[in-house]
This record gives structure tokens, sequence and C-alpha cells, in this order.
């Protein structure tokens, strides 16, 4: 087997998961939506804290938060698109290698140890098709069910109608944004002191936002926000932690400090009361 043809898996990996990774931000109703868990706005504010690269999104995407998603998306598209077909592979390639070392240099930059975050692999999977593109692989040459060879302008209208046309189908898949049922009043109990066990978690709703309940396993109730300090994701209760399905940060449960990047600062702790089998907060 050639060099090339060893790096074509690779090469359909980079491409299938870039042109994923831009149609899922356009399908999910709170990308776009201010206030939402996965807005791109407050990931973007995330990033840039305390990053090297902060100072790039805090010039150019931060006053444009929207924009900068959705072209973000369309670039993952399009990238994606043409290094699976092959085609115009290095100046795409360059672009995802780009892409990937501006989120490592921000979304993930406090990831410890470092090769944890995916973003610093993506990097130096990038590496090779930016050298040689997809020189021996197998690649699209010419027009489906057509025998002629694909002109650049019908390859380049190919695959900027195919781009616009999957984020078309992303867009109209998403639905409409419904935000979490209200919070219960601030007298009302959080949850039943019975559901949570000892040595698990309990994600619950209040007035203030999200709230994590644990119960250490002597029985003693402690609560820390649910909001990641990390880019305003609403964390889990996952194998005995408290973690970030976004970016894969992690929180110790009994003080919540973060044992995991990149969220690099404690959940505020919440006070809590237990009485009359309820779990109410402190004041409530």
């Amino acid at each position: 087997m050639t060099a090339g043809r060893a790096l074509l898996p690779l090469r359909l990996f980079l491409g299938i998961t870039f042109a994923y990774a831009g149609l899922q931000k356009l399908s999910d109703p709170g990308f776009l939506h201010a206030g939402a868990p996965t807005y791109i706005g407050t990931q973007l504010e995330g990033f840039a804290d305390g990053s090297p690269g902060g100072w790039l999104l805090e010039t150019f995407a931060l006053p444009y938060p929207k924009a900068a998603g959705v072209a973000v998306a369309l670039t993952e598209i399009a990238v994606g698109l043409l290094v699976t077909l092959g085609r115009y592979t290095r100046p795409a390639a360059a672009a995802g290698l780009a892409l990937n070392l501006v989120l490592f240099l921000t979304a993930t930059w406090h990831t410890s140890p470092y090769f944890l975050g995916a973003d610093i692999a993506f990097v130096f999977a990038w590496l090779p098709f930016v050298l040689i593109g997809a020189e021996g692989q197998p690649r699209l040459e010419r027009v489906p069910g057509a025998g002629r060879p694909m002109s650049r302008r019908a390859l380049l209208g190919l695959a900027g109608a195919a781009t616009l046309g999957l984020a078309g189908v992303a867009t109209a898949s998403r639905g409409r944004y419904r935000p979490p049922p209200p919070a219960p009043p601030r007298d009302s109990p959080l949850a039943a002191a019975a559901d949570i066990a000892p040595g698990e978690g309990l994600s619950v709703a209040a007035p203030e936002g999200p709230v994590m309940l644990v119960r250490a396993p002597d029985g003693a109730l402690s609560a820390h926000s649910g909001t990641c300090t990390h880019a305003g994701c609403e964390v889990e209760w996952r194998g005995g932690r408290i973690a970030c399905p976004c970016h894969g940060a992690r929180f110790d449960p009994a003080t919540g400090a973060p044992t995991h990047g990149p969220a690099r600062t404690p959940l505020p702790a919440v006070e809590v009361r237990e009485r009359g089998g309820d779990v109410f907060l402190a004041g409530g």
C-alpha cells in the first residue's frame, strides 16, 4: 500500500467529522439563541477568558457572535465536503488546521494535560494534507453520471451548492428553541431528599439557574451552581463527578473545584437545607 492510500481513512474521518460539526451547530436550537446553554456568544466568552488566542475572539468574533458562529459552521461544512471529495484538499486542510489551532489556543487551551484536548490532535492530523493534499488517494475527478472531467467552476459550484443545501437542511430541522420550564418559586422544594442517594448527584432547576445537589457517602448534602464556569453549559452528574458535556470539564463534587480543564474556576457553592423530607434553598 502506498503512503497516500494509507492516509485515506484519516482524510475521510477529518472530512466527515468537520461536515458533521458544522451541521450539528446549525441544527442546535440554542446555538444562536441568547440565554440558551449552548449559545455561541456565551461559549466565545468562555473561550476568550485567559487564553492566548482570546484577543482574536474579542476582536473578530465576540462583537458579532451569531455571524461568527454561522461563518464557522459553513466553513466546517465546506472544508469537510472538499476534503471528503479530495479536491482542493490542501487549502481546505489548511483552513481546517487554522480553525483547530485557534480552538486549541482558546477553547481547549486550559485542558490539562494538553493531549486530552482534541484540537491539538486535529492540528497535527490536518498537517499531512496541508503538505501533500490528496496525492496518491482516490478522489472525485469527474462529474457524477458523466464521463467528462470536472472543471474548477463546476467543482466550486457543486461544493458551494452542497454546503448551502446541507446548511439549509440543518437549519430547517433544528426547530424552535424551547427554554427549560420555569424554576419553582424560592419557597418551593428543589427535590425530595430521598431522590438523592449517598454518593450521587442530581441536577435541579432553581430561580437563579440550575443547581447540582450532591450527597456525600456519609449522607451530608451540598450544592453548587449547575452552570459550567468555562463556557456556560449546564453540567451533569457523570461517573461520580460533576461534568460538563460541552468541553469535558470536570469538577469535584464536594468542593466544586475543577479537576479537569478547560474550566479554571470552581462552581459557586449554593446553600441548601433539608426540611420535612425535601430540599430547599437556604431562606426558602
